[in-house]
């Protein structure tokens, strides 16, 4: 079986694409092609050096344009199958995913991990906006990526309570958990063909 190809998008501290390159070690068919920053000082490209992932920082200092043709050169020239957003803070255009559906016979293979039950609480800080509204339950929510934010079909959904007691930062740590649960498992599940992939076209 073809090793299924995925690369890593992030801004920050990288603990979700840290979680899915370990899981990556244990899969035979499963290869991390590089980690991509748009932050020079994000935490996750030290840590993905370290674990021998190559690492890409394509900062946005030019137009919207030129900053996504240089990620899907990079994509291109890795031929990979599925982008993995992990604490990614930029909206994909629709010109972005249209191109990179076009390498896999027109199929989504753009996935984002949000910590709400979706439609709920989309975009940033959902967590403490949860937190404030003493919601007895909120989740994490595994979706497809269109150029919404936080609008794609979803995949799963996981839900996580709310004890009256914990605090903001403790609650948040739970979320951080049940993503890597949630993202690692859908590794898996790429690594077994149960959600079959379509391979980067040798022809583009």
């Amino acid at each position: 079986m073809k090793a299924v190809r995925v690369a890593l998008f992030a801004s920050g501290n990288g603990s979700n694409a840290m979680a899915i390159v370990e899981k990556a070690k244990s899969l035979h068919n499963i290869e991390i092609a590089f980690v991509l920053s748009d932050r020079a000082e994000a935490p996750v490209l030290e840590k993905a050096k370290r674990a021998d992932i190559k690492t890409y920082l394509v900062e946005r200092t030019t137009t919207r344009i030129e900053h996504e043709g240089k990620q899907l050169s990079l994509l291109k020239e890795h031929k990979v199958d599925w982008i993995f957003l992990a604490g990614y803070m930029r909206i994909l255009s629709a010109d972005f995913l249209k191109t990179f559906s076009g390498w896999h016979r027109g199929a989504t293979q753009v996935v984002n991990i949000h910590p709400s039950l979706l439609p709920a609480y989309p975009g940033a800080e959902s967590i403490a906006q949860a937190y404030a509204d003493k919601v007895e339950c909120s989740g994490v929510t595994l979706h497809l990526v269109d150029e919404g934010v936080d609008t794609g079909q979803i995949i799963v959904q996981k839900p996580l309570a709310r004890p009256e007691t914990i605090s903001l930062s403790d609650w948040k740590q739970r979320f951080h958990q049940l993503e890597h649960q949630i993202y690692t498992e859908f590794l898996e599940s790429l690594a077994l063909n149960l959600r079959p992939t379509l391979s980067f076209e040798e022809t583009v």
